[in-house]
Order: structure tokens, then C-alpha cells, then sequence
């Protein structure tokens, strides 16, 4: 009973204190934990001077060693991202093998030039932009229906236009 009005006393002002420098969810992670580790330790802990003290001592290096584990978790991730796109520019590394060579890539961007101008301007915005149809209806001030049918058209005509390139 006692250490609950101890924990009920002074949690929340830890909490506090550390989320200064954390998230609320780690600051009460952090918090409870000191608690745990004074419970599991109660009959060494001796603490003679000021508890208070020692409370927000303890949680604010529990803050740090947070943080600085944060940092070094947050540098590996990009690191391990950066490795990761290094590795994917690597594998789509041009060579004669290579299905998508700008020649072809330039005779697909005349095909979609070569689009009626409606039907184009849809499809650069959907394809190109990643516009969502909504959008580009609200902008072309025409119906969702009608840009899904200049999507259809262009699709059909590059289709068409564009067969030969996978037979090369």
C-alpha cells in the first residue's frame, strides 16, 4: 500500500518531466519502468537525501540513453534505406539486356504526345502525376465517368501503338 501512494505521488510529475524530451507513450514507459526496477530492488535501493531528486535524476538519463538509442536506431534506418535504393539503382543498372532503354522510353513519351489533347492531358495528370480521378475531374471541371473514359481511350491507343515494343 505504501509504495502505491509513493507511485501515485510522484509518477505523474515524472511523466511530466520526461515528456519534455519524449513522446507521452515513452514517458510513461520510462516512468514505469523506474518504478518496476524500484520495486524489484526495494531492499537495496537507499536513497537518504532528497527522493525527488533521484526520481528525476534516473528519468532524465532514462530520457537520454531513449534518445541517444533513438538516434543510432534512426541513422541505421537510413542507412539501411539509402543501401537499399544503392542496391535498387544497382539492379536496374542499364545494359543491352535492358527492357526499358531510352530509346524506348522516348518512343512511349511520343505515343502519349501523339494522344487527342483531352484524353493526354487526363492521362499525364493520372499516369504522370499520380493524380487521383477525382481530382483531375474537379480540375478539368468534367465528371469522374468522363475522365475514367479518356483514361479508357488513351490506355487503348497507346495499347495499340505501343504493342510493338514488347515483340522487339
Amino acid at each position: 500500500m505504501h509504495f502505491r501512494a509513493f507511485y501515485l505521488e510522484h509518477a505523474g510529475d515524472l511523466i511530466f518531466f520526461a515528456r519534455k524530451f519524449v513522446d507521452i507513450h515513452t514517458a510513461e514507459d520510462i516512468v514505469h519502468d523506474l518504478f518496476v526496477q524500484l520495486w524489484d530492488k526495494r531492499s537495496t535501493v537507499i536513497v537518504e537525501k532528497n527522493i525527488r531528486s533521484y526520481l528525476i535524476s534516473t528519468v532524465q538519463h532514462a530520457c537520454y540513453d531513449h534518445l541517444k538509442h533513438q538516434r543510432v536506431k534512426d541513422a541505421f534506418m537510413e542507412k539501411t534505406t539509402q543501401q537499399l535504393k544503392i542496391e535498387e539503382l544497382t539492379y536496374f543498372d542499364t545494359s543491352s539486356e535492358d527492357l526499358w532503354t531510352k530509346d524506348k522510353m522516348e518512343t512511349i513519351y511520343e505515343s502519349i504526345e501523339q494522344l487527342p489533347d483531352r484524353s493526354k492531358n487526363v492521362f499525364k495528370m493520372a499516369y504522370l502525376e499520380g493524380k487521383k480521378h477525382s481530382d483531375i475531374a474537379e480540375r478539368m471541371k468534367i465528371s469522374v465517368r468522363t475522365v475514367e473514359t479518356h483514361v479508357y481511350k488513351a490506355l487503348k491507343i497507346l495499347r495499340e501503338s505501343l504493342l510493338f515494343l514488347f515483340f522487339i
